[in-house]
């Protein structure tokens, strides 16, 4: 399987080197995203694409009271996951399965906090997607999506390359407000342009 497809599903030996690179890679963007997170005392969190639990085990240490679900819809990711977070799984403090974000396996508002880490550019249909996923959120939950890139003027025929070669479909930041605004969120986002990392924030009214 060539290395594209690998990235948004990712399987077997060669799937889980990818899914520790994109560990490594990624750390520094998922720290500074959550950073950007209001202030919470979430009892539920949802991460959708888990991938191979990084950001669980961050989101297990900054909401220590916390019980933190992750899914993907990857068998080789959530083996992973549940591999990197081993402790946590064991106290109960961290969980995950194999499941997709049109069909999230916890009831409606049940999540205090809710993320998604360079992953939405893979959902299919965004805007049913960001509806299903906020009626997962409880009355003031926070849905915080992250990635990496985001459209400028500079890039955006070098970002289209990019959305073709790895099968993305990424959207302007005016219109990811939009369609969490749509899906009943009061939605911002905030950037660091020297980086070209992007943080979407959402809570939901």
């Amino acid at each position: 399987m060539v290395i594209e497809d690998q990235c948004q599903k990712p399987q077997g030996d060669e799937g889980r080197e990818v899914i520790k690179q994109m560990g490594e890679h990624h750390r520094e963007l998922t720290i500074w995203g959550l950073a950007n997170i209001p202030k919470t005392s979430a009892k539920e969190i949802l991460d959708i694409g888990c991938g191979g639990g990084h950001a669980l085990k961050l989101l297990a240490l900054k909401y220590p009271n916390a019980k933190c679900h992750g899914i993907d819809i990857s068998e080789t990711c959530v083996e992973y996951t549940k591999e990197y977070n081993k402790f946590n799984i064991q106290w109960g403090k961290v969980d995950a399965q194999v499941a997709s974000v049109e069909s999230i396996p916890f009831p409606e508002e049940s999540m205090d906090l809710i993320t998604g880490i360079e992953t939405y550019f893979f959902w299919p249909n965004l805007e049913q997607a960001i509806a299903h996923v906020a009626s997962r959120l409880k009355t003031g939950g926070v849905l915080c999506i992250i990635s990496e890139q985001y459209f400028t003027t500079e890039n955006h025929s070098a970002m289209e390359a990019q959305c073709v070669k790895y099968h993305m479909h990424l959207v302007e930041n005016d219109e990811m407000v939009k369609i969490m605004e749509d899906a009943g969120l009061k939605a911002e986002y905030i950037l660091d342009s020297d980086k070209g990392w992007v943080t979407y924030l959402g809570v939901k009214e």
